[in-house]
């Protein structure tokens, strides 16, 4: 993760004016889409008047963040433009998620997907999916809230912990408030100003390499920057063509079909029509958004290669962004590309508490009533549920560097843990003769065998996905054919 000891500039009271406003701004947008009498359709899913546009933006910020905005040149910066090409898997499976899924969400009047496990199996699968939803969304944003709070506490000088609370307790704060409306309308600002922040950025980092572009593509070409196909058969790779390819297209899919932060924003739109048109725009700003990032990694290589002094006080490579922010930006656009970070962040951490109180509210909660309750109740518990999930997850951000590299942090707990939710679906969706008990044990076995990979094999990450996958529903199959797990009356009716 990122380094201590940067030895950045401390920001400018400019600097300083410009990210306060930013954090007060984007509180205060938030928190005007308070409204105390809301129900729970309006609370969770906007009332199902979202439009696409506002969706796909926030669909963006949900799936990237900060991680992905330092961490992708930072990759570049140390070794080539490799990683970009799992965008592809991008391309392939967001039509897989249109074709399979979403039909099947269309029909469900859902708030959540794991919901429909239940309609499809029992509350025993959909508890089960519940909860490792709520640990694999958990770790990502106590990491995601852990990134710009490390950026902070360098540039600023503060305890860690104190920027670590500062942005968990914002976004908590305006996220309970505002709803789901409140992370839509949010995310989209902030992405706009993250794509202001990073075009500064590489505006300024490319008009200080000498040559401009030839410049980059020569000194580029000359320590294998651009290479972008490893076809090699080698199942430690994490930057393979076949593990981002396929592994990564097994990651997408899951995340798009099975990931409640995902999926409220589908169940918020009007039509499953709208909801294609923002997948559809997804797919093409995601796809240009990660390259445009590599190819900021090796601008920054350049620019270092040439400025030899200035790469001699960048301690951990990972920093390469607010680094040079912090050496080469003037007052006032430092601190712009700092609230662009911050923005990166806040709105993934937005989107994912939101998510979090919702499964945990309707997924969990809501099932074990002692007596008949309101729908105010559990509107006023999901708002309690967002507060309690932002501590938690401010809290886990202080455990976050544990996780290792930056950009592939959470691609490690996704993995170990997706694959299996993703069998699950599968198996709903495609297979109506599986029933709730043979999916546990798919589970299980499922589960056990992603563990045994990580802890006693080499395997690269990206496979876990797969693997956790299909031996879910392989299980699942064998003991449906053998008749192992049948017993019970858990079978769907032929």
């Amino acid at each position: 993760m990122l380094g201590i000891g940067l030895s950045m500039k401390l920001l400018s009271p400019l600097d300083l004016m410009i990210i306060v406003l930013y954090l007060a701004g984007i509180t205060w947008i938030g928190a005007r889409f308070y409204r105390k009498d809301a129900d729970l359709k309006e609370y969770l899913l906007g009332s199902n008047v979202m439009k696409w546009f506002p969706v796909a933006l926030s669909i963006l910020a949900t799936d990237t963040s900060a991680i992905t905005y330092l961490g992708s040149p930072a990759w570049a910066f140390q070794h080539d433009m490799k990683l970009s090409l799992g965008m592809l898997a991008c391309f392939f499976a967001v039509p897989i998620v249109i074709w399979l899924f979403l039909p099947v969400y269309s029909k469900g009047n859902l708030y959540t997907g794991y919901q429909y496990l239940e309609k499809r199996f029992d509350s025993r699968v959909r508890v089960i999916a519940s909860v490792f939803f709520l640990v694999v969304r958990g770790c990502h944003v106590a990491i995601v809230i852990y990134v710009p709070a490390l950026v902070m506490s360098e540039l600023l000088h503060l305890p860690l912990k104190f920027s670590v609370l500062a942005i968990g307790a914002l976004t908590a704060t305006y996220t309970s408030f505002g709803g789901i409306k409140a992370v839509i309308w949010t995310d989209t600002l902030q992405v706009g100003v993250v794509f202001l922040g990073l075009g500064l950025l590489a505006t300024s980092a490319l008009g200080n390499v000498p040559g401009g572009l030839h410049e980059v593509w020569a000194i580029g070409q000359a320590h294998n920057k651009f290479e972008l196909f490893d076809f090699s058969v080698n199942w430690s790779s994490v930057d393979n063509f076949w593990a981002l390819i396929v592994g990564g297209t097994m990651i997408y899919v899951q995340g798009m079909s099975t990931d409640q932060a995902i999926l409220q924003k589908y169940f918020t739109t009007r039509s499953s029509r709208e909801t294609t048109k923002a997948l559809l725009l997804y797919i093409a700003v995601v796809m240009i958004l990660v390259v445009l990032l590599s190819l900021l990694g090796v601008i920054l290589f350049v620019f270092y290669f040439h400025h030899p002094e200035i790469r001699a006080t960048l301690q951990n490579p990972d920093a390469v962004v607010p680094h040079y922010a912090a050496k080469m930006l003037p007052h006032g656009l430092t601190g712009l590309v700092i609230a662009s970070i911050l923005a990166g962040s806040m709105s993934t951490v937005s989107a994912s508490i939101n998510s979090l109180a919702t499964s945990t509210v309707l997924d969990i909660y809501q099932r074990f009533p002692r007596t008949p309750r309101s729908e105010q109740h559990y509107v006023r518990a999901s708002r309690w549920a967002t507060l309690v999930w932002g501590m938690l997850a401010t809290v886990g951000a202080l455990y976050a560097p544990r996780l290792g590299t930056l950009v592939l942090a959470f691609t490690r707990v996704q993995s170990l843990m997706g694959g299996v939710i993703l069998g699950i679906f599968l198996l709903g969706v495609t297979n109506k003769q599986i029933g709730a008990s043979e999916v546990i044990g798919g589970t299980v076995f499922g589960s056990a065998s992603v563990v045994y990979c990580a802890v006693y094999t080499p395997v690269s990450m990206y496979w876990y996905s797969v693997i956790g996958c299909f031996s879910t529903i392989l299980f699942s199959w064998l003991c449906n054919r053998s008749g192992l797990l049948s017993a019970g009356g858990y079978l769907v009716k032929k």
